[in-house]
């Protein structure tokens, strides 16, 4: 965690806090204050680390707390894959299709993008390409 994601964290949570600890979000408050300063200081993180970590609550929900998408692993170009909540399934393969004709002297391997999409012929041989096997 770096000094910019740990203070801006740091604050999301400080909004929060009456509604995740109720009567004793002042008393945590000013811990995440305190090594809010300290770190500004010092430049350090350990200290709001540990202040962010300190009740069970707060440290759920800062564990649990989805990330912005600043901080999802996406390629450069901004285009990725980010699974949506809940129930969790395992991705699966796309079907791929090759050109069966032995003869053909450029067959193609094509692999369907959605299903549904129609099948494209060989350009080696023009026949019809087949599931692979």
């Amino acid at each position: 965690m770096d000094d910019r994601m740990s203070a801006e964290l740091a604050k999301e949570v400080l909004e929060l806090l009456p509604r995740l600890v109720g009567a004793d979000a002042p008393r945590i408050a000013e811990d995440i204050h305190r090594a809010l300063a300290t770190s500004a200081r010092t430049g350090g993180t350990e200290e709001l680390r540990r202040a962010l970590h300190a009740d069970l609550r707060v440290r759920s929900w800062v564990e649990a707390r989805p990330c912005p998408p600043d901080e999802r692993n996406t390629p450069q170009n901004g285009t990725g894959y980010q699974a949506l909540g809940g129930r969790h399934m395992l991705a699966t393969s796309a079907t791929t299709f090759v050109c069966k004709n032995p003869a053909c002297s450029s067959p193609d391997t094509w692999t369907r993008g959605f299903m549904g999409e129609p099948v494209p012929r060989c350009s080696g041989c023009t026949r019809p390409l087949g599931r692979e096997a």
